[in-house]
């Protein structure tokens, strides 16, 4: 009998964890292979509450909601996730003809009309995070109380209830055409800053929307970012422990491929060329950047970094607290320049991810080794700064042109 996923009796937020965690799992660079993911997404939260890794333009904030309350007029439940359904795909058509493409964030530059996941699934908890969406509700349960009574102003005004009371009314001809694609106009980059300082007042997100300290043209970690590094506060210091924690754990990540690598070498697989000395040299270069970063490492007050993870997620499990600290005293020790070689600290990855992934496992798995693309979760932890960075730029945008 073939897999698969239905929902049960789950709120909006659990529904739009699992889709999350569907698209995710596609994203090399956002792969989980020692089960640390707990914390990175603690960070994140704090970070940059309501935000996701397959967020792309801030407009869909506007988008979703636009096309739910001209749905919710005249119909409601499974009715009107099938009306939005088409005008969510008419709208990324109409984008998609406006040239709105890769480099402009348009979620269906591919697929078009037919992409699989809908805006509406990826921004959905976001909505409610910020309070723009009004009530903890899957889509198909909007509508369910109003159409039991037929009195057309009582529709109206309940259909409002599901949504922001000011929001912005959307542009003439919309879905069908969309004014300025995806930059917002002015009262809308307005309208969406205030809904989202209101929500996440004190974070690192509310300080990029209220500082007007430019972000660098390069992308680079929101640590060496000017416009990260003016704030102060709370935000500071958990962005600097995202810092030495992306640091110190990308070592664990390189280790871990380090010991595939030698297992698909053994095995005598060449798709990937010579993979653990590219490794080698790679677990070198962290360990000089460990060493550069050494007085920030020394002065790390881990018991703060967990005591403030806690607040965004108390459910970080104790194994998982267990293996990090392990690792970090390891590397603090001094033993960072001799991870490659190490028996005990190999020993500790190994079985880290042999605990987190049984019979999965490509440390004992030969069909998934072969299957290995060389890299597995390699990438530094940047807490979703790159979405991040893209949607505070919009709102930013928006602003100034109301000041031009």
């Amino acid at each position: 009998m073939p897999s698969t996923l239905s929902w049960l009796d789950t709120s909006a937020e659990e529904q739009r964890r699992v889709r999350e965690l569907i698209a995710l799992y596609t994203q090399s660079e956002s792969r989980d292979e020692l089960g640390i993911g707990q914390i990175r997404d603690a960070f994140a939260d704090g970070l940059f509450p309501g935000t996701s890794t397959i967020h792309t333009r801030a407009r869909y904030f506007l988008f979703i909601p636009w096309l739910f309350t001209q749905g919710a007029k005249t119909r409601g439940g499974t009715k009107l996730t099938t009306w939005t359904d088409t005008k969510e795909r008419k709208l990324i058509g109409a984008l998609k003809d406006e040239g709105i493409g890769a480099g402009q964030g348009l979620i269906g530059r591919v697929a078009g009309p037919s992409v699989k996941t809908l805006p509406s699934a990826i921004y959905w908890s976001a909505l409610g995070r910020y309070g723009i969406l009004n009530r903890d509700i899957s889509p198909d349960m909007m509508g369910a109380l109003r159409l039991a009574n037929s009195d057309d102003d009582e529709l109206a005004v309940r259909n409002i209830q599901d949504w922001h009371p000011t929001l912005p009314a959307p542009p003439a001809g919309f879905p069908a055409k969309v004014e300025g694609g995806m930059a917002l106009l002015p009262a809308e980059a307005g309208w969406l800053q205030e809904r989202i300082l209101e929500a996440v007042p004190g974070t690192m997100l509310a300080h990029l929307l209220t500082d007007d300290t430019p972000s660098a043209d390069d992308i680079m970690p929101p640590w060496f970012d000017p416009a990260c590094l003016s704030a102060d506060g709370p935000p500071a210091t958990l962005l600097r422990h995202g810092r030495l924690f992306s640091l110190v754990m990308q070592g664990s990540a390189l280790l871990y491929n380090l010991l595939v690598a030698e297992r698909y070498e053994a095995a005598g697989l060449t798709t990937h060329p010579q993979p653990v000395d590219g490794y080698r040299e790679a677990i070198r270069t962290w360990a000089e950047s460990v060493q550069d970063d050494g007085e920030l490492l020394r002065a790390w007050d881990r018991h703060e970094m967990w005591d403030l993870l806690r607040i965004t997620n108390p459910r970080i499990g104790p194994q998982t607290r267990a293996f990090v600290d392990e690792w970090i005293d390891a590397v603090l020790a001094g033993r960072g320049t001799t991870v490659a070689d190490d028996k005990d600290v190999r020993s500790l990855v190994d079985l880290r991810e042999r605990r987190q992934k049984g019979a999965q496992s490509r440390l004992v798995n030969d069909r998934l080794l072969r299957t290995w693309s060389g890299a597995s979760g390699t990438s530094m932890l940047v807490y979703r700064w790159p979405q991040v960075r893209r949607i505070v730029a919009d709102i930013r945008e928006g602003i100034a042109d109301a000041g031009a």
